[in-house]
């Protein structure tokens, strides 16, 4: 086996972790290379929505590891089974279903990789408590494995099987949104519903290999700590973050968009039509420059930002700045997120920039 440059310089507990990684998306990969793409698709859209609803950088990464390897159990399903053209009978229904709980023993053997075992076992639960192994429902369903298993349903139907021709991107939205699928969380659906632009681009992006397994590598080298994602108090917190930011663009709507997350550094601008200006991830990528503000106003508005706080969370500023190659003056207004489950409180910004008349 090749050897992973994130593995140089790390002791051997480590390199071992890496190389389990690999060994078991290979396997995947071999077994069926259906479920090896649809794993790598449900980890980037699964990573779409932690940054939607603002959850922090390391369940991001747990969450995002978690659905490479959700279907793992699929490894223990006879191939009759699993490649088999046409509808299933129910016997082999019943045992198709018993992935979610092969793949989670599984990891539950392993020290490293125990902690992603929740996410596996409930990826197939449903909000209404009719999904399976344990017809968990509400928020007795890990919001980690919520997460997993909207964006698991959303790739099958939009993925052509041998067994049946792809849905395309809007009847899939509307079957979910419709429960034609099952029962979700619906700050799940509102997440999904938001995300739609960004998933329709993302059903016709294919990864090479090589990037994929480099980034399980990465993000198995900054792997979690042992304590579990907390429940209903995390829950209870992301509902809250996740209605202020719909709150806030539902009231300003038609507007550029912007929206920052400290967490994972991404920064999006949308223009009214909701069309892509700016996309990156990247810390040091400097905004202001980007858009031509000057100097002056830049250092204005980070001082408005400096003394934003839980009690006093918004600004509003003039600016001149040069948008989709239109120099203007226009109003900026930025809403600060806080959340008590960051240690400083702060974990973003959204906001709107409009044509200052």
């Amino acid at each position: 086996m090749e050897e992973c440059h994130y593995c140089e310089g790390t002791d051997d507990k480590e390199e071992v972790y890496h190389e389990t990684i690999e060994c078991i998306t290979g396997a995947l990969d071999a077994k069926d290379a259906y479920t090896a793409g649809h794993s790598q698709r449900v980890s980037e859209m699964a990573l779409k929505v932690c940054e939607l609803i603002g959850l922090k950088k390391k369940d991001i990464l747990k969450i995002h590891i978690a659905a490479h390897l959700h279907d793992i159990g699929k490894i223990g399903i006879p191939d009759a089974i699993l490649n088999k053209e046409g509808r299933l009978t129910d016997e082999e229904f019943e045992i198709m279903k018993t992935h979610s709980a092969i793949g989670a023993g599984i990891l539950s053997k392993s020290k490293s990789l125990s902690e992603f075992s929740d996410i596996v076992l409930h990826h197939h639960e449903r909000f209404d408590g009719k999904g399976y192994p344990d017809g968990l429902k509400g928020e007795e369903i890990p919001i980690s494995a919520q997460v997993v298993s909207i964006v698991d349903v959303y790739d099958a139907l939009t993925s052509e099987r041998c067994y049946k021709k792809a849905f395309d991107h809007d009847t899939a939205i509307q079957m979910i949104l419709d429960g034609q699928c099952g029962q979700f969380n619906p700050i799940l659906l509102m997440c999904l519903k938001e995300l739609s632009l960004q998933l329709s681009k993302m059903i016709d992006k294919e990864m090479d290999d090589t990037s994929y397994y480099h980034e399980v590598q990465r993000l198995s080298n900054e792997i979690l700590s042992d304590r579990s994602l907390p429940n209903h108090n995390y829950s209870q917190n992301v509902v809250r973050v996740m209605k202020e930011k719909l709150d806030f663009f539902k009231s300003n709507s038609g507007m550029n968009s912007i929206e920052y997350n400290t967490i994972s550094g991404q920064l999006t601008i949308l223009n009214g039509k909701q069309q892509i200006l700016c996309q990156r991830n990247n810390p040091n990528f400097n905004l202001f420059k980007e858009f031509g503000v000057n100097e002056e106003d830049v250092h204005h508005i980070q001082a408005l930002l400096h003394q934003t706080s839980v009690q006093n969370k918004e600004i509003s500023v003039q600016i001149k700045a040069t948008v989709e190659n239109v120099r203007q003056m226009y109003k900026l207004k930025l809403h600060t997120l806080w959340s008590p489950l960051k240690k400083d409180g702060y974990i973003g910004i959204i906001g709107y920039l409009t044509v200052s008349f």
